[in-house]
């Protein structure tokens, strides 16, 4: 099983992905976890364009089972959205998470209806997370 992550923002994306990678590694052997920010990072210039980077990020949904989404400043990120809507596309479960709650009425109708499963508030990651691991990975144990 493998678990595609992301969202947008300077620093941020690393933080909450490697905080992401830290609790699946903790608790759930059974996933692969696949970060955008790995391979290019939000600011840094290893890319020649723009569309290397969205090509990959887009085969990278292509390829993995289910995408774990920060919804957070969902509103303000086109590769976030396009993400979500690749993911749904293509028939790829979205599991997406935000923390605060004030920031749902942001997040566009039509995000909503592809979107899976929502987890919402304090530990909102994790409870994500560990969703994933019970319907999608461990369901037949």
């Amino acid at each position: 099983m493998s678990c595609y992550f992301n969202t947008d923002q300077n620093d941020y994306p690393k933080k909450w992905r490697d905080d992401a990678k830290k609790y699946v590694r903790k608790l759930y052997d059974n996933i692969t976890v696949v970060s955008p920010t790995d391979f290019y990072e939000i600011g840094k210039n290893y890319h020649k364009s723009e569309s290397e980077v969205m090509r990959f990020d887009l085969r990278m949904v292509r390829e993995t089972d289910i995408v774990l989404c920060n919804l957070r400043d969902l509103h303000s990120s086109l590769g976030t959205s396009d993400e979500i809507l690749y993911a749904f596309i293509s028939g790829k479960p979205v599991i997406g998470f935000i923390d605060d709650n004030s920031e749902v009425k942001n997040i566009h109708p039509w995000k909503i209806e592809q979107i899976d499963r929502f987890e919402i508030g304090k530990d909102a990651m994790k409870r994500a997370i560990d969703y994933i691991y019970r319907y999608y990975v461990d369901r037949y144990n």
